[in-house]
Order: C-alpha cells, then structure tokens, then sequence
C-alpha cells in the first residue's frame, strides 16, 4: 500500500469525514507492507497485511465477489477514458475492473492503482497498485481523485458513490453502463462527455463545493 493513501482512506464506520491514522510495522520505501489503520473517532482498528489494508467491518463475514468484467484491451480503453496515461496520480478500480490493475500500470507507470474490492485474491503485492478490501463502497475522501473506473452493470448506488470521489476535473469511466447508471451520473453532478454502447466516460467540469454553496443561496 502506498504511503501517502492515508491521506485519502476514511473510516468505513464512522463514514467520509473520519480520516484515519496510520501506523507502520514494515515499510519499504514509500510502500507500507504491514501495519495498522486506526479512526481516532471510533478507535476502531484496520490492519494493513501483505501490503493490502483491510477496511472489512466484519473480517469473518464471507465476502461477496461480483463477477470480472472481461474485454478487449479493456485497460487500454480505461487509461485512454480516463485522459491519465501521461498523468501522475491516483485512479481507483473497482472490483469488476481490479483485474487489469497491472495492465493499467503498464500502460501508464506514473500511477497509482488503487483496487477497492470486498473479496481478496492472490494477486501479489506490486509496486504502484494499492489493494483496498472493504464491504464499504470506497472508504476514501470526497472529490480527491483525478480518475475512477467502474463497472456498475445498472447499480445506481455504486455509481453514486464512486461520482462522489471525482474532484474538479477527473473523469469516471463506466464500463458496463446502463442507461440509469448515465443517469444517476448526471445527478451527481457529472456531465457525460462521450458514450458508445455500454460505455461511458463523464467529467466533474464545477467545483462541487461551489455547485452546493450556490444551490443553498437558491
């Protein structure tokens, strides 16, 4: 896990506000192998294994796996979407896209993949990939992020809330789309700048924080 991704994980308990602190047992470089993640809010504790910090409420419970998404050059299609392959930053991955997390970061070495998905797998540690297991969607600050990529296959929800983590600017890419999941974009205060099929790319073009000022005034 990439050191500075503290900065940007929440507590999944206590929800976006909580940030969390980070203590290392191991670190290579910039990369913390092991360690702790810990809400000073909630005082509950995250560990951080084998590089992967595991945000699990419930560590016990079995995870629900949702079905890869398979194409051709499908992370060629998401770095292009994502206007990030000469970009240095943060692109997040949802669980049906972290397959080609590799592939991403070849495409494009200057990024950090962050894969957040409820079930592990045995994919190894790797420089440049943050691997995130959490049952809650995205424990990460709001409007932070330059690129996401997801594939909702019609879960409005998940849209919702992968829409609140694109900061002025950044782009989500959705991979298997519905049209409500292009609607429930667009509520979210995204514009859809380009879609063909089940694909769709959209862009965050105003400062949320202003869209809300100016929404209260009205």
């Amino acid at each position: 896990m990439f050191f500075e991704l503290t900065d940007l994980l929440t507590c999944p308990r206590c929800g976006p506000a909580s940030g969390l602190v980070l203590l290392v047992q191991e670190l290579e470089g910039r990369r913390v192998h092991r360690g702790w993640l810990g809400c000073p809010n909630c005082r509950q504790d995250y560990p951080v294994e084998g590089g992967v910090a595991n945000l699990r409420l419930d560590r016990d419970a079995p995870p629900v796996a949702r079905p890869p998404v398979e194409g051709e050059e499908l992370a060629l299609r998401i770095v292009a979407l994502s206007g990030m392959a000469e970009e240095k930053g943060y692109l997040l991955l949802d669980e049906r896209l972290a397959h080609v997390a590799p592939d991403v970061l070849e495409l494009a070495p200057e990024l950090e993949v962050i894969v957040v998905r409820e079930a592990a797998d045995d994919s190894a540690e790797q420089h440049g990939i943050s691997r995130v297991l959490s049952e809650v969607r995205f424990p990460l600050g709001g409007y932070q992020l330059r690129g996401v990529a997801i594939a909702p296959g019609g879960d409005r929800e998940l849209v919702a809330a992968a829409a609140r983590l694109v900061g002025t600017g950044g782009r989500l890419v959705l991979i298997d789309a519905s049209v409500g999941d292009l609607e429930e974009v667009e509520r979210a205060g995204l514009s859809v700048i380009a879609a063909a099929a089940d694909t769709a790319v959209a862009e965050r073009i105003s400062d949320p924080v202003t869209v809300v000022k100016l929404g209260k005034r009205a």
